[in-house]
């Protein structure tokens, strides 16, 4: 059985592109992701490891943005454990996609912008929380738990330029 790939499981729900991943001891967590293009949801799952196969939980939600009625979701966010707490920071959306597509516009970010995210969350005590902001907005990079530090890696800008900064 090395070194070959197996199903551990299914995902609940429609797939995502762009979700960002964090495992942390038996835990894993699926966060957010594009729905189809344009669309994000804002569900985080969490899937317990346990006998080679994932059992998956429907775990929470992001709050919105301040100032932000609903949390449109986010793909490419970055996402990392500091202190013990879970951390989802960046990432990109469509303001107004989630509406629209309630409304049966199925293209549902036609006419909309793009926005990059700088808002970071923490999930403290098994509440998401919004914990402030980054120095810029970012997403679609890599990030890494070392330790008690997250490092972002890479991504793109609002400007939808790459960067290389760590």
């Amino acid at each position: 059985k090395e070194n070959t790939w197996e199903n551990a499981g299914e995902l609940p729900g429609a797939g995502t592109a762009g979700s960002s991943s964090v495992m942390e001891n038996n835990s894993l967590m699926l966060i957010n992701g594009e729905l189809k293009p344009g669309l994000r949801t804002d569900v985080i799952y969490r899937a317990m490891w346990d006998n080679d196969k994932l059992t998956w939980l429907k775990n929470s939600q992001l709050p919105p943005s301040p100032g932000e009625q609903q949390q449109e979701g986010l793909a490419g966010a970055f996402s990392g454990y500091s202190h013990g707490v879970l951390l989802v920071a960046g990432g990109a959306n469509f303001p107004g996609a989630k509406q629209n597509y309630t409304n049966g516009k199925f293209y549902s970010h036609e006419g909309i912008n793009k926005k990059w995210r700088d808002e970071v969350y923490g999930l403290i005590n098994g509440h998401w929380q919004y914990m402030g902001k980054m120095k810029q907005p970012l997403g679609y990079g890599v990030s890494v738990s070392y330790g008690d530090e997250v490092f972002l890696i890479g991504g793109e800008n609002a400007k939808g330029k790459p960067v290389s900064s760590v």
